[in-house]
């Protein structure tokens, strides 16, 4: 299962981060990396049309997207619960599924989530951290 990720923030400029997953429900210390995924990236226009529509409400928009691993290779993307904004939610989950691999040996079998932010205000996708 995906458990836990590390976080970098995401500028401008696409971002590769590592990600990890613990291994055979073992103690927290069993997690190892099994990838470098780029975060999703947002068109100009995204951005300014996310900063229009949510005016003075500046809080990070939230998406549950689900995917299958299978020897390293990502399928099966799809949103679980969306931003609001079908437009943003295509735009992510085609990035994911074009774009994310992870070691050939991994495999997690089937819909697991990925909770990410989207913040218009910092114009960042990153890996959600707290709880919803």
């Amino acid at each position: 299962m995906l458990q836990s990720f590390l976080l970098l923030p995401l500028s401008v400029i696409p971002v590769i981060i590592p990600v990890s997953s613990q291994i055979a429900q073992r103690v927290p210390s069993a997690y190892v990396q099994v990838a470098e995924v780029p975060l999703p990236q947002l068109s100009r226009e995204q951005w300014e049309m996310l900063q229009q529509q949510q005016g003075t409400d500046r809080r990070p928009l939230r998406i549950h997207v689900t995917l299958s691993v299978y020897r390293g290779r990502v399928y099966g993307v799809g949103v679980l619960r969306g931003t609001g904004y079908p437009d943003i939610d295509i735009t992510i989950v085609r990035w994911i599924a074009a774009k994310w691999k992870t070691a050939s040996w991994f495999g997690i079998g089937t819909q697991q989530a990925v909770s990410l932010e989207i913040d218009p205000a910092l114009r960042q996708v990153r890996f959600q951290t707290r709880a919803s």
